[in-house]
């Protein structure tokens, strides 16, 4: 009874933490979902448009996201410990580099057209992606700030704001995108690409949204970032977030890179499975958010207790987190298989993209298990200040074996003798989803074991 009472009070605080997070991501996603319709209606080629540059912009800026995440284990363990000035110094070197880190993408742009046209993706439909990903480059230094700020906001017990302002900025989104896409108020009708700028419009309205908001709320008073004059960056600071974070960064790259760049590998079977294709990764990445939304809890809530020097309770709260992913895969699953057909009627009035989308739903409804797994355990890892590892293990699962495995059942068919096209490149991610939950729940359980026996034996040699 004692350890289902832990369970239930560990779960609660997990689930009052990680509901405002998961809440802000559905808004994320929900942005990707509404550009995704509204791009449909206007074509399958501008859904297309749309299907593509995700596929390029998303992974890189999952990636530089991961990075600026850092400053979450970082200031969690600082705020378990009480140490109110280091969160502040903290804090202002994550947005120091996220600053940096928002403008890489500016430096990647020139490449995108000769990456397109040697996927074999139609000249037009190239220039149109090149297109939204130039909005989406203006808008992702504010986007990538906005998510310092959050990360810090939430590791000190405050994710209100980032779950308010996501929605904010998902409906001045979704505003922009009916002018853009269809050409109101006398600006041209771009189709797909109106999202990208659509979108970037809606990144620098959340981060003046969250800067007002930490400036002047009382809740942020003990660590607030913008009082007392402002730092400029410094080495030591800017390293020890690169050396959690280009892990993290590199973790979340491989993984969403994997997914998002079937987008790419599959152009050359056209349009309509790359616009599938995107309808599938999109709810899937919808149904996604419950785990990651407990994941960074985790990541918060066990960097808490290890900052407070309490690696016992960090343990049970790891486990816990992991459990109640599992739960969340396990109430999603019936709902997608049985209304997989209603699911895509929404996302496109194509029969032929609704049809593909709907099978490839079976699929992302049986790695939900592994999925909630894998992405639980690295947010546990992630409060251990351990990410080097999982990285390792997602390049592996996915780039060693995933995607090899769906290139040669998508494009050969393997056994089969025919190519299986999109669905061969889903079988792959599956197999990359099995191998790499396996991996990070070892990893977890040799960490968190390894911390309690490290408090003990500190503990042992105090009592001696």
């Amino acid at each position: 009874m004692a350890r289902l009472a832990a369970f239930f009070s560990d779960s609660r605080a997990l689930a009052r933490l990680a509901a405002p997070i998961v809440l802000s991501q559905v808004a994320f996603v929900l942005m990707g979902l509404i550009d995704t319709v509204m791009s449909g209606h206007a074509g399958a080629e501008e859904q297309a448009v749309v299907g593509l540059g995700v596929a390029l912009w998303i992974p890189v800026f999952i990636g530089l996201m991961n990075v600026v995440q850092a400053v979450s284990p970082i200031v969690a363990h600082h705020h378990g410990a009480g140490d109110y000035r280091a969160i502040v110094t903290d804090t202002r070197e994550a947005m120091w580099l996220a600053a940096w880190a928002g403008l890489v993408p500016l430096a990647l742009l020139p490449f995108v057209p000769s990456l397109l046209r040697g996927a074999g993706i139609a000249p037009g439909l190239a220039d149109k992606t090149t297109l939204f990903l130039y909005g989406i480059a203006c808008g992702l230094p504010a986007a990538l700030m906005f998510r310092a700020l959050a990360f810090y906001s939430a590791s000190v017990n405050q994710p209100k704001p980032m779950m308010v302002l996501a929605f904010l900025g998902l409906g001045i989104n979704s505003f922009f995108n009916w002018v853009l896409i269809y050409g109101h108020f006398g600006f041209p009708a771009l189709g797909g690409a109106g999202c990208g700028w659509a979108t970037a419009i809606g990144m620098w309205s959340g981060l003046v949204g969250l800067v007002l908001w930490t400036a002047f709320a009382r809740a942020y008073r003990p660590f607030r970032v913008w009082s007392g004059g402002w730092s400029w960056p410094t080495w030591p600071g800017q390293k020890r977030l690169l050396k959690l974070g280009l892990p993290m960064g590199g973790a979340g790259l491989a993984e969403v890179a994997a997914f998002a760049g079937i987008a790419v590998l599959v152009g050359r079977f056209g349009a309509v499975q790359i616009a599938a294709h995107q309808v599938a990764l999109n709810f899937a990445s919808l149904l996604f958010m419950l785990p990651m939304g407990i994941s960074s809890a985790l990541a918060i809530q066990v960097g808490h207790r290890l900052g407070a020097g309490d690696p016992y309770q960090a343990r049970r709260i790891a486990w816990t987190g992991v459990a109640l992913g599992l739960i969340a895969a396990a109430v999603v699953v019936g709902p997608v298989v049985l209304l997989r057909h209603e699911i895509t009627a929404v996302y496109s009035n194509d029969p032929a993209v609704r049809a593909l989308a709907a099978s490839l739903l079976l699929w992302a409804a049986l790695w939900q298990f592994f999925d909630a797994t894998q992405v639980c355990a690295i947010g546990a890892l992630r409060g251990y200040k351990v990410t080097l590892m999982p990285m390792m293990l997602m390049l592996a699962a996915f780039w060693l074996v995933g995607i090899p495995l769906g290139a040669w059942l998508g494009y050969d068919g393997g056994f089969l003798a025919r190519p299986l096209e999109v669905h061969g490149f889903w079988i792959g991610l599956v197999v990359g989803l099995l191998l790499v939950s396996v991996g990070l729940v070892r990893a977890l359980r040799a960490v968190s074991e390894a911390a309690v026996r490290e408090r003990s034996a500190v503990m042992g040699q105090g009592a001696a």
